[in-house]
Parts: C-alpha cells; sequence; structure tokens
C-alpha cells in the first residue's frame, strides 16, 4: 500500500546496526585521486582510456523498471566505452540490509537507490557517505531548475548536495466513482486548496458509502493506511506533527501528544472501531487493502501516485483521486519526499559516478520509469507532461499529484530516527490500530519512550 511499508522491519534495526559499525570502514576507503582530477569536492578520475566497471544498485520496484534500469546501463555504455555498468537488481526485502552491508565492508555500491527512511541525510553527511556533488554541479554548469526546488533540498544539508532527486511523492485519496454515484454522493475535490473537502466531510462520506446486512459489513466507507507517511498525513492536516524540531530542522522531540496529533489518532481510531466504516486491521492484513478497494467493497483509500498503474489494472469500476481532507490545520500537509540517486564517497571512480548520476537523473529517464509506473516524477517539465499525466487512462484528476508536492511534509531528521519509528512509533500504533488503547495513551507511551533517543543526537 505505501512504499515505505515493504521495507522489512528486521532490514530497519539490522540496517541501523550495521550502518554506526560501517562508519569506521567509510574512513578507510576514501576516494584517491587521479592524476587528472577535477577541482570537486572529494574527486578523483581515472586515466582517460582506462576501463572501469560501475556497480549500480537498486532494489526491484517492479520488471519494467528493471528492464528500463538495464537500457540506462546499455545506453551509458556506449556513449563511454570505458565503462562497463554493473547494473545489479536486489529482492525489495533484502535491499536495505545489502545497502548497509556493502558501506559496513568499506564496498558501497558506486551508485544505489538512496532511501532516507533508512538512512538520514544528517547521518550521510555525518558519516561522510555520499560523493558531495556541488562542485560538480559549479563545475559542469548542471541545471537543477527543473527540478523541484524542495525535492533538491531534500538530499541537502548543511549547504551540501549528497544526491540527486530520482522522485518526489505524497499521499492522494483514490476513490470509487461508481460508488459515490450509486450513494448520490457529490466527487470530493481534486483542488488541494478547497477547504471544504475536511474530516468531517471525509467521515460523512464514509458513513454514506458504508453498508451492512445485520451485523456484517458488506462495503465499507474506506480504509485506514497504516503506513507512517499516509497516518502521518492526517496530523500535518490537523495541525500535527511526528516530532519538533529546531532551527536547523533537526527533530528535538515527539509531537504525538500535542492536540492536533492526538485528534487526528482518534479519529482515525474511531474510523474503524466506532464508526466502523473502515474495515479493522486484522480483515484488512488478510484480504490486502489494495485487493478490498480493487473489489469494489471499499469507497476511498489513501496510498501514494506510485500505484496508478496497479489501479490501471481494474477494470470494473471507474475511479478517480482527490485531495487529503483537511482538519485544524491552516494548510494542507501530506506525507512524502521519495528517493535520490547517490554516489559513494567511497567510489574510486567519482568523475564516472557523477556523470552516470546525471544520466539516470535526466528528463529522459524520469520518462523511462513513467512509462513502466510505480515513480512521481521530480522534474516540473515531467510531473506536468502528457506521458505523465495521459489524458487516455486514470485518473481523471492526474494533474493534482503535481499539485500535491506542493504541500509535502518530509520525514522528521535525526540521525535515530529509522530507529525510533521502528523500536517506538510503529509498535506502539499497532495499539491503536488494535483499539487495545486511546490515541492519547499511545502518543504519550510513544512520547516517553522517544524523547530520550531524540535528545540523546539532538
Amino acid at each position: 500500500m505505501n512504499e515505505q511499508r515493504s521495507l522489512n522491519r528486521r532490514d530497519f534495526l539490522r540496517g541501523a546496526a550495521i550502518a554506526a559499525a560501517g562508519a569506521i570502514g567509510l574512513a578507510a576507503c576514501a576516494p584517491t585521486a587521479g592524476p587528472a582530477a577535477p577541482a570537486a569536492e572529494g574527486g578523483g578520475s581515472q586515466p582517460a582510456g582506462e576501463q572501469v566497471t560501475l556497480t549500480f544498485i537498486v532494489d526491484t520496484i517492479n520488471e519494467g523498471h528493471i528492464k528500463a534500469r538495464d537500457g540506462w546501463a546499455q545506453g551509458f555504455m556506449e556513449a563511454h566505452p570505458n565503462v562497463k555498468v554493473d547494473h545489479q537488481t536486489l529482492p525489495n526485502d533484502g535491499y536495505v540490509t545489502k545497502i548497509q552491508t556493502l558501506y559496513a565492508a568499506g564496498t558501497p555500491a558506486d551508485v544505489y537507490r538512496y532511501l532516507q527512511e533508512v538512512t538520514p541525510i544528517i547521518t550521510v553527511a555525518e558519516k561522510q557517505m555520499h560523493l558531495v556533488l556541488d562542485d560538480y554541479i559549479e563545475r559542469d554548469n548542471y541545471d537543477l531548475s527543473d527540478f523541484r526546488p524542495d525535492s533538491v533540498t531534500l538530499y541537502q544539508w548543511d549547504d551540501k548536495t549528497y544526491a540527486l532527486p530520482r522522485d518526489y511523492g505524497h499521499q492522494n485519496v483514490y476513490y470509487n466513482i461508481d460508488l459515490f454515484e450509486a450513494a448520490g454522493l457529490p466527487l470530493p475535490t481534486a483542488d488541494w486548496e478547497d477547504t471544504s473537502w475536511n474530516f468531517d466531510a471525509y467521515l460523512q462520506t464514509a458513513q454514506a458509502l458504508t453498508k451492512k446486512e445485520g451485523d456484517r459489513t458488506t462495503q465499507w466507507g474506506c480504509l485506514v493506511n497504516r503506513g507512517q507517511r499516509p497516518w502521518a498525513s492526517w496530523l500535518y492536516n490537523n495541525n500535527g506533527a511526528l516530532a519538533h524540531k529546531d532551527d536547523r530542522g533537526v527533530a528535538t522531540d515527539s509531537a504525538m501528544t500535542d492536540e492536533g496529533s492526538v485528534g487526528a489518532l482518534q479519529f482515525l481510531q474511531d474510523l474503524m472501531h466506532v464508526h466502523e466504516v473502515a474495515p479493522r486491521p486484522d480483515l484488512e492484513s488478510e484480504l490486502g487493502g489494495f485487493e478490498l478497494f480493487a473489489s469494489g467493497i471499499v469507497g476511498m483509500m489513501i496510498t501514494n501516485p506510485s500505484a496508478v498503474n496497479q489501479f490501471r489494472t481494474i477494470e470494473t469500476f471507474k475511479w478517480d483521486v482527490a485531495a487529503l481532507p483537511i482538519g485544524q490545520s491552516e494548510r494542507r500537509g501530506s506525507g512524502g519526499g521519495g528517493t535520490g540517486w547517490a554516489a559513494a564517497a567511497a567510489t574510486k571512480i567519482p568523475d564516472v559516478a557523477w556523470e552516470f548520476v546525471q544520466y539516470i537523473s535526466s528528463p529522459e529517464a524520469e520518462l523511462d520509469e513513467v512509462a513502466v509506473g510505480a515513480t512521481t516524477p521530480a522534474r516540473i517539465s515531467v510531473v506536468t507532461s502528457e506521458a505523465f499525466l495521459d489524458p487516455t487512462k486514470p485518473p481523471a484528476h492526474a494533474a493534482a499529484f503535481a499539485q500535491a508536492q506542493e504541500y509535502v511534509v518530509r520525514d522528521p531528521v535525526h540521525v535515530l530516527w529509522p530507529e525510533i519509528t521502528q523500536r517506538i512509533y510503529t509498535p506502539k500504533m499497532d495499539l491503536l490500530w488494535s483499539g487495545a488503547e486511546d490515541a492519547a495513551s499511545v502518543a504519550q507511551q510513544i512520547k516517553d519512550e522517544a524523547d530520550p533517543l531524540f535528545a540523546r543526537e539532538s
């Protein structure tokens, strides 16, 4: 349902431990400068014409992406005859561990898909994990203006750039048009500036869509996505947050006990356990969130634009996308951010790695990924292109994906955030989802346990 949820919990915890150990190995693997090294920070270059191998490691995503990346590798090798691109595709459930293990061993991939929810940007900077790109950008007059500015900012820390954007995702409401029409309901707005689509309207719509036969629910109004970015979006729309932050943007303590956060969490729990308009976690886990929607018995669900190709497999009813409902906030917010393309600081071929990062971040490469689905382009020219919007295919309001990018709220920035979210936030939230404890109690437990970890490294 949410890309973030596909990362195995054990991978996160194991990866955090490996990353700590890997800091020792990184210092011993600093890049070496060749005889014709440019003035780029951390840079070096191989002698002209020398045969080199560039390792490019990415998780599976989908089969179409593997073929697209194979095409990138082939195209780059044709343009650079002295370079062999070793494109390695790893299973999603082993990707995190493999990347962290390679860093710990001092042999990271030259270029890889960087996930901030696994390795926060502040950790990348402090451990000098990535090739710093600013001198290369300046040297080559590389134009960043086509990227959304906030997508570039995701990969910058203390005025240094550590990756280029691959995508820039967020959350949206997907809804079954046929069920809305059958219930005589107005379709929800796709305009992120329209405040009439709020928490109350969402609940009333979900209630109108829910059907029962005796004690058995035959149709649910909505589904609660328990991925962190989806549920955090409800907090952002209700004047809440996952964490407070200082002037540098570093998370300082949990914001889960803030009034807006608690209110949003209770709203989500009540959708399942009080109003009974959403399936409870056990049923959703058994049947699958998308499968419930695709079967036509769930009217609304929240997920990111990368799921569009999956939704396009639905042939039995019409569907579209809408903005997230707004609560007490003055401005909407959506959990997201996306992933980036990064080169390792330890690469022995930094010039080649930089050239390849540029190549796979190009408009043409983003269009390749659009063609095979499961991406939300970071380039303005691509996210507004006909290829991405594709008026011949649903959703009719695909243009809302570009507008929604204006409302992305990034994950908290803290060196221990992956550990905090996996050890504390996620398991404690299970108490909320199951109905075992109310939102105020769950939020307090999270804050009590998380704040000492926030303070340890803030």
